[in-house]
Formats: C-alpha cells, structure tokens, sequence
C-alpha cells in the first residue's frame, strides 16, 4: 500500500514556527496536534491528486491555526486505511464517552446494528465536528469566564479605593475643626492678663473729697 509522500522540506514537516499570532498561549498544543495529524496524513494511503488531498496538503502550507488543523482532521476521515479508520473511530468513541457528550450512544449503537450498514467516515466525521464543537464552546466559556472575573476584579478595586477615598476625606474634615479649638485653647493661657475694671460706684467713691468724718 503506497503512502501519502510529502517532501523533506515541506512547510508541513517544518518546526512550526508559523503559529497563530493569535493564540500564542496555545502554541505548544496546536505544534503537537499538527505533528500528530502530519503523521496520520503520511500514514494514509496516496491519492491520486484528489480534491481532498490537494486541499490537505493546501491547509498544511497555511499559516498554523486551530481552524486550519480541525479542517485538516475532519478531511482526513476520508482517506485513511481501513486500520486507521476503525482505531481512530474507537478511539474518538472512547473520548465522547468520557466527556459525557450527547449521541455518542446513538453513533455506538449504529455501529453495532448489523441490518443496518453504516458508513464509518461519515460517522467518524460527524463525531469529530460535535467534539471540536464541544471543545471550541468550552474554550469560549473559559475565555468568556476569564473576561467577567477581570471586571469583577477591576470594579471590586475601583469600589474599594473610592471607599478609603471617601473615609480619608471624612476623617481630615472632622480632625480640622479640632486641630483649630486646640491651637485656641493653648494660646490662650500665654496671653498677657488684663487688668481689672473697676466698677462704676468704686469709681464715684474714690472720687469724693475725704468723706463724712
């Protein structure tokens, strides 16, 4: 059985350097996942320059992103050997199943009704969109999630600061007027006494030439 060739210095067996500026976090993962399916694509049988391996071979020489790899696993249903077909079915089966996803019992028990023959790449393909579906939800979910605690967080430091904010300016309001009476209150015993004011009839009495005698 004659295998899919790719040259030596095709951009598909390269370092994948060229990742998605977009998800850099996500490199490593997407550098791994495109070296698996660079492998199942020389694994499976040649073509005889079919649209769908004129179109692998197109997407492996795009710049590396996750879109491009989904595309590139679910065109790979329809070439793969027999052998790869049926692990690969297995274990896609095996990994809905742990996941708790939804119709993977339907697709088991198709697979297992012999009146009823089934096409296994049809039935591999429609498992590996509702995966990557499932996958692509949940990384959404986790970004999305991330983004609210970001802004629960910024409004959460916004409120705090603007409350020790509003209590600072309390406090110096009422420690004014009490830093003002105690300067009153100290300068008042430094001050020079003031003499006594006579009253008006001590006053007249002085006044009166020597008295009765």
């Amino acid at each position: 059985m004659a295998m899919t060739e790719l040259s030596a210095d095709d951009p598909a067996l390269a370092s994948y350097a060229d990742v998605d500026s977009d998800e850099p976090h996500k490199g490593d993962l997407l550098e791994q996942f495109y070296l698996t399916l660079t492998v199942m694509y020389l694994g499976a049988p040649a073509g005889a320059n079919s649209v769908v391996h004129e179109r692998i071979e197109r997407l492996f020489k795009s710049q590396h992103s996750w879109r491009n790899a989904y595309e590139i696993e679910q065109l790979l249903c329809f070439i793969l050997s027999e052998q790869q077909l049926q692990t690969e079915l297995d274990r896609r089966l095996a990994e809905a199943r742990a996941l708790k996803m939804e119709f993977v019992d339907v697709i088991a028990k198709e697979l297992q009704d012999p009146a009823k023959p089934v096409d296994k790449r049809i039935l591999l393909h429609r498992l590996l969109n509702d995966m990557q579906w499932f996958y692509s939800k949940r990384v959404h979910h986790r970004s999305a999630s991330k983004r609210l605690m970001l802004r629960v967080s910024l409004l959460f430091m916004v409120a705090l600061v603007t409350l020790f904010l509003v209590l600072f300016i309390q406090f110096f309001a009422h420690q004014a007027p009490r830093t003002a009476n105690g300067q009153v209150a100290v300068a008042g015993p430094g001050a020079a006494a003031s003499p006594p004011t006579a009253s008006p009839e001590a006053s007249s009495e002085a006044e009166k030439p020597g008295g009765d005698k």
